[in-house]
């Protein structure tokens, strides 16, 4: 089959790509990748109209398996899931949407039979055991760190839900590949297939700067199990004992109280030195918490909560460089004086969409550190710009080098 540029949407072996518009994107913020088409629906304007035309587009349902395709590579495989029809005295129109397969972890529950709690298990065994009735694969890139003493599953709580809790606890970044996987990873280990230049490959550029979810300090507050792994074991049972006396029993030094704490409370604290005023919040983990575990997952809300409260946006031509897609979870060195942004940043969601206007992509970035444990140092910190010349228009038809 020859290779086919631009979106295509390939339904049962059949691939269509006359579309008035098309757009597939991928989110980290939304684990599953969408996909949008709006057709003229062919079938339903012949029913209708006698001057009806005929089309290449079979009546499309909710429910077929799709694979989506930009350049020729398959960047998503899922579902049709909504089908909206639409009509007036100038068009007869049909748009279809739907995600990729890991969708159904979103909306679908992690427990319906078998065991409510997995033992001893690292995090990619115990989300492997989840997405397994879903029919998806399971890759980590990076060490999740210790097993889980006891992973628990919540009766009513999602596949998703299920899957993500741990990941914060182990800070660690669970995403879709888009094409019927899973992947453990964390952020940047790869750079995009250009900088980001305004003036220059960029189209238009948007910010959105808040502190209304931000908070001075961060606290996870957890509980562990068996003294956090300070005590010996379970003792035991002696038939021929006889209960102390009070003279028998001496007096604590205290060890004991210590040690059991351990095994009941684990906090871990974040601190936002860009919050100055006195803004705490407390999030209670949702899975067996040890100090460790606690601190990591912490660190995670305050570093995710930080990145998402300044997003930005740009728009470039077409949908690769060079042949290269643009992908999510990849580092792009941004230029742009108006946004004040001199620096790398994650590429966090890729929208490629075509219209009446043309193949473009949308690419959402978040500061570096956004996803990812490592000490936030300088990422944070503009480089030195570059001094420029005179400035021409934003591009309206500069193409990638």
């Amino acid at each position: 089959m020859a290779r086919k540029s631009g979106i295509v949407l390939r339904v049962g072996g059949k691939d269509y790509d006359q579309w008035t518009s098309a757009e597939v994107t991928r989110d980290l913020k939304d684990f599953s990748g969408s996909f949008n088409f709006v057709l003229r629906d062919t079938k339903r304007s012949i029913q209708t109209f006698p001057y009806g035309s005929k089309g290449s587009v079979a009546k499309l349902r909710p429910g077929p398996a799709v694979d989506v395709l930009v350049n020729g590579t398959i960047v998503l495989k899922g579902n049709i899931e909504d089908v909206n029809v639409e009509i007036d005295d100038s068009r007869a129109e049909v748009t279809i949407s739907g995600r990729d397969k890991t969708g159904d972890l979103i909306d679908c529950a992690a427990l319906t039979d078998g065991p409510s709690e997995f033992k001893n298990v690292k995090l990619e065994e115990a989300i492997k055991r989840i997405a397994q009735p879903y029919g998806l694969t399971v890759r980590t890139e990076i060490d999740t760190g210790e097993p889980f003493v006891r992973y628990s599953l919540d009766l009513s709580e999602t596949a998703f839900s299920a899957s993500e809790k741990g990941a914060r606890s182990r800070h660690a970044l669970v995403l879709s590949d888009g094409i019927g996987g899973i992947v453990i990873t964390r952020t940047g280990s790869k750079r995009a297939p250009a900088d980001l230049i305004l003036p220059g490959n960029v189209q238009s550029s948007s910010g959105r700067y808040s502190h209304q979810r931000r908070h001075s300090k961060t606290y996870v507050r957890g509980q562990g199990e068996k003294a956090g792994k300070s005590r010996a074991g379970s003792a035991a049972l002696d038939t021929t004992a006889a209960p102390l006396s009070a003279e028998d029993r001496s007096q604590g030094d205290g060890s004991a109280t210590t040690m059991e704490r351990k095994g009941t409370v684990a906090t871990g604290i974040a601190l936002d030195d860009e919050i100055t005023r006195h803004r705490p919040i407390v999030h209670m983990a949702r899975t067996k918490a040890d100090q460790t575990s606690a601190q990591d997952e912490a660190d995670w809300r305050m570093r995710t909560a930080r990145a998402e409260s300044e997003e930005l946006t740009y728009k470039v031509r077409g949908f690769d460089v060079g042949g290269n897609l643009w992908r999510v979870n990849e580092i792009a060195y941004v230029s742009d004086a108006f946004q004040d942004i001199e620096r790398d940043m994650l590429v966090t969601r890729v929208s490629c969409r075509s219209d009446e206007q043309g193949n473009f992509t949308e690419l959402g970035v978040m500061s570096p550190e956004a996803f990812d444990a490592k000490p936030v140092g300088k990422r944070r910190n503009n480089a030195k710009r570059k001094k420029k010349g005179a400035s021409g228009p934003l591009d309206g038809a500069a193409k990638g080098l």
